[in-house]
């Protein structure tokens, strides 16, 4: 039932390290086969890349309105109006992806170990679901 809810698709790792947030890689099985994801799973891959995704990127493509405006709030300083707004793009954002009823809590957290940096900590009540999905990552607003 959940992957006839929430669909499947290809697996895609966000880099991390030196390399965080200049896209996604392909993940592959041991067998050198393209791995995927569904159910839950693809959500919240979904949610992630929606929220990653600078809005209007994919206008060309026929998805103007896909993605959000965090990008917006790069070299912004981490002030709790920065927060807000972070925490009210995420919001906007996630709101247009059908596959989620509701909006249980937007939490946008300092990083202990990086000033430039916040955790955004998102629960969302999927359609057709009492249980409910959770996405934490962290969100740059400094450019290494």
């Amino acid at each position: 039932m959940d992957e006839d809810l929430y669909g499947s698709d290809l697996k895609l790792l966000v880099e991390t390290g030196e390399y965080a947030g200049i896209g996604v890689d392909l993940t592959v099985s041991r067998k050198g086969e393209l791995t995927t994801v569904s159910g839950m799973e693809n959500l919240g891959q979904a949610l992630l890349h929606r929220l990653l995704t600078r809005k209007g990127e994919l206008a060309d493509l026929g998805h103007p309105a896909y993605g959000s405006r965090l990008h917006e709030l790069i070299g912004e300083p981490n002030t709790a109006d920065t927060r807000e707004l972070i925490r009210m793009y995420a919001k906007e954002c996630i709101m247009t992806e059908p596959r989620v009823r509701d909006i249980v809590s937007i939490k946008v957290n300092t990083y202990k170990d990086n000033p430039g940096a916040v955790i955004l900590d998102v629960v969302v009540a999927p359609i057709g679901s009492t249980v409910p999905l959770n996405l934490v990552f962290p969100y740059f607003l400094e450019v290494a």
